[in-house]
């Protein structure tokens, strides 16, 4: 009665309500095992020990307790069959039942052959002691650990047991000095100068991240690494990967020492054991000048400021023409005849443009309101050549979405990747599809640009570029001016998924690597590594400083007034010249008319 008060108490102490078991007894025991657990609240489904074992999934949502007695017949193929099934995994708790005295040549002999790696929760109970059992490796012997509690233990002593008792992790950090395989991502060797070359790092950044800190883990838990390199990640092509992902879907490999995007698809023949960081994506450009998008010409004054001033002006030619009409002032004053309307409106024209005017009047009255115009156009000249000069300085900010950039004058651009199409043609945006339909998809090819190359035409102008931000940046950061970095802008068109690190599917050693990554993450090292191989945003150290030169592009409203105005000239000049044509014609012919009579 030992065995069945232990087989309750020893699940319902690890929280497992529903229990699997694989016993030969006769149908008392069984009914006094399936009663106990009745009154205690644990589900238990009898099975039989067969050939035709029922399947053990190791993936589920829920934990589930099995019960093994080592004498029943077909035992080995149930050991079989979840060394194959990776059965023997955290998701089952196992308590293996073994009718004598605890015997390591027996212990070894009965799990000889199976595959219970450090993930496993095995207990083998013999009739004086229980003990953890699982494999470092595969091929390594069986390791166990004596729990000191024994058969006719309550469910109490167990959870005192388990209570001051290391987790699984814990006690499984030692692998021995074991090799296990690994692959990791070189996508341009010729460029590749080292693990910890810093001159080149906006190549392969991930890898060169991810190495140091998955060697921190192999020291850490002991192990080696026997290391192979790839040049691709792995994309699904006819329902197998290529690249390090065909090699974790073939399991020539434990783990990737690297991060790959976490997708649905990867799902299906890998897991991932710990995310490491946010990669962020985004259209890097700078704002396009305000000569790029507005008249410079016309930004320097509010719409009442314009108003106001032609106001101002207009009054001043009208009471200029008005005090040059009265004929007592122009008998005082005979200038004053000179100015009229016409004269008035050309005084006024100039007045804005900085300039005098050759009438010189005596009158007190006409000469202060030529001094107070002038005056005040001194004053709006300053303020409004002042501005420009600030307007030619300061970028605009004409692009802020994503609609924005699509109807916008710039190119764009695609960092060559992996997915370089791939997020476009699956983001459900409308937004994101219009500007791939528009302005990307027509390129083909000639839209994928080097890191480089990309970021070189960005800092030309009117080019917007989508990379990863923190390769971007790197080279932002060693090509730019002060000046430059001050313009810059970033749109983001869809949201990456997060990188995480690769692992066999149901790898034995997925919840170990997983632990040690977060203690780095917690502990700044990662955080450390981050800082090392990622770019931040270049800060603008100059913002306002410095001088730009003035391109045609921004005076170009200015030299197409000129063109317009010297079109105007000539097509009056021509005008004037017909025009003193036909009177010269028409006096011809009067006076010749006039002989005649």
């Amino acid at each position: 009665m030992d065995t069945i008060s232990l087989i309750p108490a020893f699940f319902l102490s690890k929280n497992i309500y529903f229990l699997t078991t694989f016993l030969c007894w006769n149908s008392e025991e069984l009914h006094n095992l399936w009663r106990l657990g009745q009154q205690q609240g644990l589900r238990i489904r009898a099975m039989a020990a067969g050939p035709a074992t029922p399947p053990l999934p190791p993936d589920d949502l829920h934990r589930e307790g099995v019960v093994l007695d080592l004498a029943c017949p077909y035992a080995d193929h149930i050991i079989q069959a979840a060394s194959e099934t990776r059965g023997f995994n955290y998701r089952y708790a196992w308590l293996l039942l073994h009718n004598s005295s605890f015997d390591a040549t027996s212990l070894d002999s009965v799990l000889s052959g199976s595959v219970i790696l450090p993930d496993a929760d095995v207990t083998f109970a013999s009739d004086d002691k229980l003990l953890d059992v699982y494999r470092i490796k595969a091929d390594q012997p069986l390791l166990a650990t004596t729990l000191g509690v024994v058969r006719n233990s309550t469910r109490r002593d167990l959870e005192q047991m388990w209570g001051v008792l290391k987790s699984t992790v814990s006690r499984r950090k030692n692998l021995n000095n074991v090799f296990l395989k690994g692959a990791t991502i070189i996508t341009q060797p010729q460029n590749f100068k080292g693990w910890n070359d810093l001159t080149v790092r906006h190549i392969d950044t991930f890898p060169k991240l991810m190495y140091p800190l998955l060697m921190h883990c192999a020291e850490d838990l002991n192990f080696r690494l026997n290391l192979l390199q790839v040049e691709l990640y792995g994309d699904e092509r006819n329902g197998s990967f290529d690249g390090l992902a065909g090699m974790l879907q073939r399991r020539d490999i434990e783990v990737g020492v690297t991060t790959l995007f976490m997708r649905h698809d990867r799902l299906n023949v890998m897991h991932f054991c710990s995310e490491t960081l946010e990669l962020k994506g985004a259209f890097i450009f700078r704002q396009p000048p305000q000569s790029s998008v507005n008249n410079v010409f016309l930004l320097p004054f509010s719409r009442g400021v314009w108003a106001a001033s032609a106001l101002v002006f207009t009054a001043a030619g009208g009471l200029l023409a008005a005090l040059s009409r009265p004929r007592w002032l122009r008998d005082a004053d005979p200038d004053l005849v000179q100015l009229s309307a016409a004269e008035a409106f050309t005084f006024a024209v100039g007045t804005i443009c900085q300039q005098g005017c050759y009438v010189n009047p005596h009158a007190v009255s006409v000469r202060m309101l030529m001094f107070f115009t002038l005056l005040a156009s001194l004053f709006t000249f300053t303020s409004y050549s002042a501005k420009i000069v600030a307007i030619l300085q300061t970028p605009s900010d004409a692009i802020q979405t994503i609609d924005d950039l699509t109807h916008s004058p710039m190119a764009l651009g695609v960092q060559e990747s992996t997915y370089k199409r791939v997020y476009f043609a699956e983001s459900d945006d409308p937004a994101t599809q219009r500007l791939y339909r528009r302005k990307l998809l027509p390129q083909g090819e000639r839209a994928y640009l080097s890191i480089v190359d990309g970021i070189a035409r960005v800092r030309n102008g009117l080019f917007a570029f989508q990379v990863e931000e923190s390769s971007g940046y790197d080279v932002i950061s060693k090509t730019f001016t002060e000046q430059e970095k001050c313009g810059l802008k970033q749109i983001q068109a869809f949201k990456l998924p997060m990188v995480a690190v690769p692992i066999l599917k149901h790898s034995g050693y997925r919840e170990l690597f997983a632990a040690r990554l977060r203690w780095q993450r917690e502990t700044g090292i990662m955080d450390r590594e981050r800082r090392v191989w990622m770019a931040s945003k270049p800060r603008c150290d100059s913002d306002g400083g410095g001088f730009l030169s003035v391109r045609l592009s921004d005076v170009l409203p200015a030299v197409q007034v000129l063109i317009y105005g010297m079109l105007l000239a000539a097509i009056q000049l021509f005008a004037e010249i017909a025009l003193h044509r036909a009177t010269e014609r028409i006096k011809r012919k009067n006076k010749i008319r006039g002989k005649r009579e």
